[in-house]
């Protein structure tokens, strides 16, 4: 039996769907900017090698830290010795050494156990130097990490600026629709009353086909971007479908304002270049005293020893035996400064002294060529700004004008003053005059990011002032 549902119950089922749509809200593009940024993989990598440098920079720190050590030991030992030497007579002497065939051998256990402690006092200057070296070489990394966040967000940010400009797109094609169907309308009656040909009636179907093969070239771009921004962020279809923005131009930039010294590219070089001199500096503390400190105490047991011999005495006329139950020495303990001078290292040091000179040379002309470049880039984005400005004006009049006559070529053809395929020629005007000044306003807002780019200033806050 189907028992029936409640008025309630109903309620509940027919909202419950509208809620869960209702949770579902467009990202923002904070949001946007934090998900690519902890998404990429190229940071992640970047991080990693910045907390591996200070992993780095932590051992440094702990090189004068001292170490201990713990060793022991345990043994037997077994030996035997034979001896045989022959008759001989010394010649300074009537003595007459008899043949010897002899010999003996021994047994026992060792025991010994140490426990050592050593630290370094001083390295001539190295370590400091390296340390040095090593901040300066996370602050270069640090750098070029910001270097491709920007990009990232330029990248991010023209992805979202192109499903706007695809936004403003949909709105034109849609208005562009419906007055299609009032002129289509105007057409039939004209066609009915014999004051057009089907000629001129069919015209009107062709726009229309031609319209729909628009739509669904811009679904299918629009539908591209949404994978791309995706694969950026991370960020779910269903939500990015959501996003909607007007695309307007970006807010005037002082042209001459900022320097390239702000790009990362300068400060990763910059900090390179300190780092440079720093591992130049270390090499040439080679020839520098390095001093060391170290105790150790110890403990040596020799126990249940024994040394039997092969033949008999000459005056006892007993084989030999000797026993020791315990040589032990304990505490064995000694405390100490070495010092270790290296006067002459074969040229070794010399030769990397050479090497640090001559990399730090390098990453200073490595600076000059960048800066010249950066400076170049600079200008390029500073005029492409200052014309794409100039061409949201022209392309801004050119949109009204063509909105004007289009609305006067739809005034003329109700009342038949002009034929359809001016109609149409007016509203293909419009639509491509529309869509100059809306790409003319994604051009803008490209320039200046770009603008901001080459002043090392672009930022998410910089975007939505």
């Amino acid at each position: 039996m189907i028992r029936s549902l409640s008025i309630i119950q109903l309620f509940c089922i027919l909202l419950v769907p509208v809620c869960l749509n209702a949770q579902i809200q467009a990202p923002t593009l904070e949001e946007l900017m934090e998900s690519a940024l902890n998404k990429d993989h190229s940071l992640a990598r970047q991080t990693l090698d910045i907390e591996d440098a200070e992993i780095e920079l932590q051992q440094l720190k702990e090189v004068y830290l001292p170490n201990a050590s713990v060793s022991g030991q345990y043994g037997f030992l077994a030996n035997n010795v034979n001896i045989e030497i022959p008759a001989t007579t010394l010649s300074a002497l009537p003595v007459t050494i008899p043949e010897l065939h002899s010999g003996f051998s021994s047994t026992g256990n060792l025991v010994k156990a140490d426990l050592g402690v050593s630290a370094i006092l001083y390295t001539g200057g190295k370590v400091p130097a390296l340390k040095q070296a090593v901040k300066e070489k996370i602050k270069a990394q640090t750098a070029l990490r910001e270097k491709d966040r920007q990009q990232i967000i330029s990248e991010v940010y023209k992805v979202y600026d192109q499903l706007a400009l695809l936004q403003q797109v949909e709105v034109i094609l849609a208005e562009s629709e419906k007055r299609l169907e009032v002129n289509s309308k105007t057409a039939d009656k004209a066609f009915a009353y014999g004051l057009i040909t089907k000629y001129e009636k069919q015209k009107i179907e062709v726009a229309r086909a031609q319209l729909n093969a628009k739509k669904l070239s811009f679904e299918g771009q629009r539908n591209l971007l949404l994978h791309q921004m995706a694969m950026y962020t991370g960020l779910p279809a269903e939500r990015l479908a959501l996003l909607r923005h007007i695309l307007l131009p970006l807010r005037e930039q002082d042209q001459q304002a900022g320097t390239v010294e702000n790009r990362p590219e300068i400060t990763a070089l910059e900090a390179s270049i300190a780092a440079r001199g720093f591992q130049l500096k270390a090499a040439q503390t080679w020839w520098l005293p390095k001093v060391k400190a170290g105790t150790s105490v110890g403990y040596f047991n020799f126990f249940s020893s024994n040394i039997y011999g092969k033949t008999t005495m000459p005056l006892s006329g007993e084989k030999l035996h000797l026993r020791a139950d315990k040589i032990e020495i304990a505490p064995n303990f000694n405390i100490g400064v070495g010092l270790q001078w290296d006067i002459f290292d074969g040229l070794k040091g010399k030769r990397a002294t050479q090497h640090a000179r001559i990399a730090m040379h390098k990453a200073q002309l490595e600076k000059e060529e960048a800066m010249e470049k950066l400076q170049l880039y600079r200008l390029k984005a500073a005029t492409d700004y200052a014309n794409a400005n100039a061409e949201i004006d022209a392309k801004r009049k050119e949109m009204e004008i063509a909105e004007n006559a289009l609305l006067q070529a739809g005034k003329e053809f109700k009342t038949g003053l002009i034929k359809t395929a001016d109609l149409l020629d007016a509203e293909n005007d419009y639509q491509n005059a529309s869509l100059a000044y809306h790409q003319s306003v994604f051009n803008q807002r490209r320039c200046s990011v770009e603008l901001l780019k080459a002043t090392g200033d672009l930022s998410v806050s910089a975007l939505q002032q």
